[in-house]
């Protein structure tokens, strides 16, 4: 069952709608309770899309874009599809991934270098569920819609299934949401797109809705061409808030890379395409 929390009792008047809405998230859920998020004893990352090269598989392909594979003991996630659908089908294919097998997909925002792989997912099995973020332009909506997808518009932080959930979107620009995952004994796993609405403020947003600490974040940070000094001042913030793994992606930059890797190599996570992510909670 699905449950949304920390809404607005006021509609945004800008907001558009298609027939593929009638049927998705209430508008309004009156409730202000945390719900119980739940956990799961371990966690598989795979990083299917990324621009960073793998240096020990030369056979992927680099794409600039994004695509994580997430599974858990009881379900398999696509957290973004990359720009190109034909990367996104050579790079799973590589890695032995069958993304007909996907439960279902959360998309992190509209920018094509994160929806384009979505072409693929339709020839592969068009009845995956897609969480896609309530205000994302209508144009980008109906693109994915036309696919012949099945999207949920989500609007408020929402549990989807037991120790996951969606991390409300916070306008960037664009409008942009994050998936949160509560692994046993460490704590959520937090995985983004691009932080558009900045880093910090999905950290905070994720720990303040959803009542768990922080372990990690992987994906874009957004950060690229950032001077040192606010680097430092960033990944500071990250190891305050309760952050004690970064796995920087995408359009984070080398620069939070060379930093972590030479000052915080204990917090340092690297990763590229091709990249496999195992965490492990208690007694697991």
């Amino acid at each position: 069952m699905i449950i949304a929390i920390f809404v607005s009792t006021f509609l945004k008047p800008s907001r558009e709608y298609s027939q593929s809405t009638i049927t998705k998230l209430p508008e309004i859920v009156k409730t202000t309770t945390i719900f119980k998020l739940g956990e799961v004893p371990w966690i598989k990352l795979t990083i299917l899309i990324d621009n960073n090269p793998n240096p020990f598989n030369n056979k992927l392909k680099t794409a600039w874009g994004l695509s994580i594979l997430i599974e858990t003991p009881s379900e398999m996630i696509l957290f973004d599809a990359g720009p190109n659908p034909y990367v996104l089908k050579y790079n799973s294919r590589i890695l032995g991934k069958n993304l007909s097998l996907l439960n279902f997909i959360v998309i992190s925002h509209e920018h094509s270098d994160h929806i384009g792989g979505l072409k693929y997912i339709a020839e592969v099995n068009s009845k995956i569920p897609v969480y896609i973020p309530g205000d994302m332009y209508y144009s980008s909506k109906e693109w994915i819609n036309s696919l012949g997808l099945n999207t949920t518009d989500v609007y408020v932080t929402t549990k989807i299934c037991n120790g996951i959930a969606i991390i409300g979107e916070m306008y960037g620009p664009p409008y942009e949401q994050a998936l949160a995952i509560n692994v046993k004994g460490l704590g959520l796993v937090i995985i983004v797109g691009c932080c558009h609405p900045g880093i910090e403020n999905i950290i905070k947003k994720a720990i303040n809705e959803l009542g768990v600490k922080p372990y990690a974040i992987i994906g874009g940070f957004h950060l690229a061409g950032t001077p040192s000094w606010k680097l430092e001042a960033i990944v500071k913030n990250l190891i305050d808030l309760g952050i004690r793994k970064v796995y920087p992606l995408h359009c984070s930059g080398e620069g939070i890379r060379e930093l972590l890797k030479l000052k915080y190599t204990e917090f340092y996570g690297e990763v590229y395409v091709g990249s496999v992510i195992e965490l492990k909670g208690e007694s697991t």
